[in-house]
């Protein structure tokens, strides 16, 4: 995730850059501890309901219990932990590709939320997730950085482990019960999130050739993109952009509607020019989940379907840090995690921190 001040007018790019670090960290040594039980929850997807049974045979082995309520049942959680008290309650979810549709991965969230809703204090809340970098099971990272800030009795955590796992360390990780809200396991091998700081370089290139832009920044990016030189901007918007001495074309439409982003991609890349960058910085100033992860989420898979074909040299995603909020921090937790998947592909993307536009 980029930050810093603005290199240019109501465009602002970065010096520096603030990143996660996954140092090594074990567990540390515990002391016995006497048996006790763990509420395991899913959304039902059949990886999820077989990863449960698989983590409740290995609590088992460790002297535990492991109950479950269908989601059905969910009206009567708060009972439920009521009358058996529980170490934690545990969410698990299915495989990957499940989730890979953001409506896909917007359904997951709102089947936490329901789950979250009915928590009272006293019991810690653990998301267990097998993402293999998938950004549908990744942005759980944005959900519990704002627990931690709403409702830090919970003391939510996500814990990553890879395909190869033996569930054996699961046990140890939720016994152990640390302070790391982050944690990942691979091969077996214990790491946590720390925050960082890096340097960054803070050039993105201009010049002859086609750029996309979305989102109300638009007329600002497009200016910025035209001192540099730009051959053709096209804009998605309601209103027209006209920009001095460019070819400036608005296609109308929403960004997360089916062809918009085709059209976009069709306009800039006419008579062969080649698409040099995109500029992805749609928003919507809401509180609930459809309505921001639409425009940045949905937005953005549709920009990434239309150039599969033509990548361009360059994708900014913009994200805006404002104050942590359910659906702003779960969509640019998406798009972060989406950025490093388009990266791992050899594909084009960073994500940048901008202001919310009044």
């Amino acid at each position: 995730m980029v930050t810093g001040p603005a290199l240019s007018p109501g465009v602002p790019f970065a010096t520096s850059s603030s990143e996660v670090s996954w140092p090594e960290a074990p567990l540390p040594l515990a002391s016995p501890s006497p048996p006790g039980a763990w509420l395991l929850l899913t959304d039902e997807h059949p990886a999820a309901l077989g990863r449960a049974v698989a983590l409740a045979l290995a609590l088992a082995a460790a002297g535990d219990d492991a109950l479950s309520l269908p989601r059905d049942d969910l009206d009567e959680l708060p009972g439920f932990l009521a009358e058996r008290p529980v170490r934690g309650v545990v969410f698990l979810t299915g495989a990957p590709y499940a989730y890979h549709d953001p409506e896909a991965a917007q359904e997951l969230l709102l089947s936490v939320l329901e789950v979250v809703a009915r928590l009272g204090p006293g019991v810690r809340f653990h998301l267990l997730t097998q993402s293999g970098g998938e950004p549908g099971l990744l942005f759980l990272r944005g959900l519990v950085r704002v627990l931690a800030v709403e409702r830090p009795e919970l003391r939510a955590s996500l814990v990553d482990f890879d395909a190869r796992a033996d569930l054996g360390f699961l046990v140890r990780e939720l016994r152990a019960d640390t302070p790391d809200d982050d944690v990942r396991w691979q091969h077996e091998v214990r790491y946590a999130a720390r925050p960082a700081r890096v340097p960054f370089a803070a050039e993105v290139p201009g010049g002859p050739g086609a750029y996309v832009v979305t989102g109300g920044r638009g007329p600002a990016v497009a200016r910025w993109l035209a001192a540099t030189g730009a051959t053709r901007i096209v804009l998605s918007g309601r209103s027209q952009v006209v920009v001095p001495g460019v070819d400036t074309v608005v296609v109308p439409g929403d960004i997360a509607a089916p062809g918009v982003a085709d059209r976009l991609v069709a306009a800039a890349t006419a008579d062969g020019l080649p698409l040099r960058g995109m500029v992805h910085a749609a928003e919507a100033l809401a509180d609930d989940v459809e309505t921001v992860w639409r425009p940045q989420v949905l937005g953005a898979c549709r920009l990434h379907e239309a150039t599969a074909g033509s990548p361009p040299d360059w994708w900014l995603l913009a994200s805006s840090p404002a104050p942590p909020r359910l659906a702003p921090a779960t969509a640019a937790a998406w798009l972060d995690a989406f950025a490093a998947w388009r990266r791992a592909r050899g594909l084009p993307a960073t994500l940048v921190h901008w202001p919310t536009l009044p």
